[in-house]
């Protein structure tokens, strides 16, 4: 009986030993994949107010197109035209901050992607806290084809100097009437819309000459074949009746954004 006992006891410590000298069982660390350039929609349009040193503040629009590329347009308060930066962003190595890699070398141009919004983060990529937080924030928008000035880029097929281009803008308000600038003259007219189609009725303008007026009436043939219409992000794309592009539009800088804090 001793004898039994005495095996059964062996037995026992030598797989007691045996599997002391097992190594532990590896526990697996499951990768955090919650990164913003994974789990967000980060493509779109950004706009918010950004603090400034000189002036009462930089109202900023950042669009961030799926591939990555930026537009930058950035108006400083008190102060005439916009400034306008392109390039592409750059992911950093938590996945959650981007570089906007544009012309501007030296600029801060570090951000935050957090849901619905861009935190802009100081030199050493980090948020900006305190009182001031709020300010350093781009809420993420949609852009409407009602109450944004849009700024003319292009008509399709006609080649057009950029400053021609510049003169042209436009507004379509809450009450179905459409104003805008081209080249030389005001011009104003009803419209109403439908899903993606656009009807432009009474159009008119005042007649003042200028040296751009060729352009300008092209510009008002095109107009005048409008049918339709696309927003894609800050793009406004005006199409004929076959839905073909006749004139291209980009969203400005929204001049009636809150001002920062001082």
């Amino acid at each position: 009986m001793n004898k039994v006992f005495y095996k059964v006891t062996l037995l026992l410590s030598v797989f007691g030993l045996l599997s002391a000298c097992q190594p532990a069982s590896e526990t697996k660390v499951v990768p955090d994949n919650h990164q913003a350039k994974t789990a967000l929609d980060w493509s779109g349009v950004y706009q918010g107010t950004l603090p400034c040193a000189s002036c009462p503040g930089i109202k900023t629009l950042i669009t961030i197109d799926k591939a990555g590329q930026f537009l930058k347009q950035a108006h400083y308060i008190n102060t005439q035209g916009e400034y306008i930066e392109r390039g592409q962003i750059q992911w950093q190595d938590d996945g959650t901050v981007i570089h906007l890699m544009g012309d501007d070398v030296d600029a801060v141009n570090y951000y935050k992607v957090v849901e619905n919004a861009l935190l802009h983060l100081n030199a050493d990529k980090q948020v900006i806290g305190g009182d001031m937080a709020e300010f350093y924030r781009l809420e993420k928008i949609t852009i409407t084809l009602q109450n944004t000035n849009w700024q003319l880029t292009d008509v399709v097929n006609v080649a057009f100097k950029s400053e021609v281009l510049s003169r042209v803008t436009m507004n379509f308000d809450n009450q179905g009437r459409l104003n805008g600038r081209a080249p030389c003259n005001q011009f104003f007219a009803d419209y109403q819309t439908s899903a993606d189609s656009l009807l432009l009725e009474r159009v008119g303008s005042t007649k003042m000459a200028c040296s751009y007026m060729h352009e300008e009436q092209q510009f008002f043939n095109a107009l005048g074949q409008v049918a339709g219409y696309e927003i894609h992000l800050n793009e406004l794309i005006l199409k004929d009746a076959d839905k073909q592009p006749l004139l291209r539009f980009m969203a400005k800088v929204d001049k009636n954004l809150t001002k920062s804090k001082d």
